[in-house]
C-alpha cells in the first residue's frame, strides 16, 4: 500500500513538472549555442598581447552570418586595421555545423599579396602571436565533441554548470586539446571560464569571460582573457559597437573579396 502511494506521488509529481530531469551536458551546450539567436553580427575589438615586458595592441574589424536551414553555419571575416604592419590582414572561416564536415579556413596577407588556405595542423598555430589558436576563432559546432555535465560549481559568485567536452575520437587529431572543461552559467547559458587541456592532459591555458550585456535583445559577451601560464602571457579581447542583424551582404564573405 505504501509503495503503491509513493509511486502515485511521483507520477502526479511528473504530471504536475514538480521534478525535473537533471540536463544533460549536450543540452546545456545546446542551450548555450542557442543564446545568439541573430542572423548577423558586426563589431570592432581591440586585442592586447603581453608576453614579459612587452605588449602588442592589435585592431579590427568583425563581420559574421549565419547559414543553413537552422542558421547553424556559419561565416566570419575579421579584418585587421591596426597597427601598420598587419593592417589589412584578413581571416575568413566557413564554420559548419555538421561534424562530418571540416570548417575552412583562409587567410590574406596583404604583404605578400596573397590569399593562404588554413587546414589541418594550421589550425593549430598561434592567431596573430595571440595566446588564441586559429582553431579557437572557429564556430565550433556542438557535435564536435563529446559533453559530459560533471557538476556544479561557482565563478566569480555565479553559479555555473561544469560540462567537459572531448572531441570525437575522429575529430582529435585536428585540435590542440585532449578536452574543454567549460563553465556554463546558469543564469545567461553563456561561459564564465573555459580551461583548456593538451594532449597529454595538462592544463594548457584559460580563458575567462567578462562584460555581459545585452545588445539589441541578445546577451552577449565583451571581454575575454586567455591565459597561457606556462608561457607567462596573455591576451585580452574587448568587444565594442557590436550590432545585430545589419543585413549583411554574402559578397562580404567569399574567398575571392578578401583582397579587397
Amino acid at each position: 500500500m505504501i509503495r503503491s502511494t509513493i509511486i502515485l506521488m511521483f507520477t502526479i509529481f511528473l504530471s504536475a513538472g514538480l521534478v525535473h530531469a537533471e540536463p544533460t551536458g549536450r543540452d546545456i551546450m545546446l542551450k548555450s549555442d542557442d543564446v545568439d539567436n541573430s542572423r548577423d553580427a558586426v563589431m570592432s575589438s581591440m586585442m592586447v598581447i603581453e608576453r614579459g615586458s612587452s605588449k602588442l595592441i592589435r585592431r579590427m574589424e568583425s563581420r559574421t552570418k549565419q547559414y543553413g536551414e537552422n542558421l547553424k553555419d556559419e561565416r566570419t571575416l575579421i579584418r585587421f586595421v591596426e597597427p601598420a604592419d598587419v593592417h589589412d590582414t584578413a581571416y575568413l572561416t566557413w564554420s559548419y555545423d555538421d561534424p562530418e564536415r571540416e570548417d575552412d579556413m583562409w587567410v590574406y596577407l596583404p604583404a605578400e599579396s596573397l590569399v593562404r588556405r588554413i587546414s589541418g595542423g594550421g589550425k593549430k598555430g598561434a592567431f596573430m602571436r595571440s595566446d588564441l589558436a586559429n582553431e579557437d576563432i572557429e564556430d565550433r559546432a556542438v557535435d564536435d565533441d563529446e559533453h559530459t555535465l560533471t557538476g556544479e560549481e561557482d565563478v566569480s559568485g555565479i553559479a555555473c554548470y561544469v560540462v567537459e567536452s572531448v572531441p570525437r575520437p575522429e575529430l582529435k587529431k585536428d585540435t590542440n586539446y585532449s578536452k574543454r572543461v567549460q563553465f556554463i552559467r546558469k543564469d545567461l547559458y553563456l561561459p564564465a571560464r573555459i580551461d583548456y587541456y593538451d594532449k597529454r592532459g595538462k592544463l594548457l591555458k584559460t580563458a575567462t569571460f567578462g562584460g555581459y550585456k545585452q545588445i539589441d535583445g541578445i546577451w552577449t559577451v565583451t571581454r575575454f582573457l586567455y591565459e597561457t601560464p606556462r608561457r607567462k602571457t596573455r591576451t585580452l579581447f574587448q568587444r565594442s559597437n557590436i550590432s545585430y542583424n545589419q543585413g549583411l551582404d554574402d559578397a562580404l564573405f567569399l574567398q575571392n573579396n578578401l583582397m579587397r
